[in-house]
């Protein structure tokens, strides 16, 4: 009962306060870096760079627009499950297993009983002190 408390606390607290414009810029920048072809082999003159750079930045500036685009398709699409409210949720949830684990491996790793080890047949061995 406990453990559920912590992880209900940790969830609800995670949704209040993650902020999830700043998530989803990082995981469109984060997918526009692997998406987006490198600098090309054969580039000797600083023309040929500076080209390169700009097709670059206009091809990634593009996909980062499709990207918000349909971002923004989906949130009128369907206003009940804004984008926003589901990246709010999947940190929460993230949060709520990790807390929840932390708790259990902190407070629930001691053993239940005290006194000795158990006989196969349910019952303790007696210590002589």
């Amino acid at each position: 009962m406990d453990s559920w408390v912590v992880g209900q606390l940790a969830f609800w607290y995670t949704v209040r306060e993650v902020k999830p414009a700043e998530i989803v810029d990082r995981v469109i920048d984060f997918w526009l870096d692997l998406v987006t072809p490198g600098r090309g082999a054969g580039e000797s003159q600083w023309w040929q760079r500076a080209m390169r750079t700009l097709e670059q930045s206009s091809e990634r500036a593009g996909r980062e627009l499709d990207i918000r685009t349909e971002l923004r398709q989906w949130d009128n699409e369907h206003p009940e499950i804004h984008h926003e409210l589901i990246v709010r949720y999947l940190c929460g949830a993230a949060l709520s297993i990790v807390a929840t684990a932390l708790y259990n491996s902190i407070f629930h790793s001691r053993p239940a009983h005290s006194g000795g080890s158990r006989r196969a047949d349910g019952g303790q061995y007696r210590r002589n002190f």
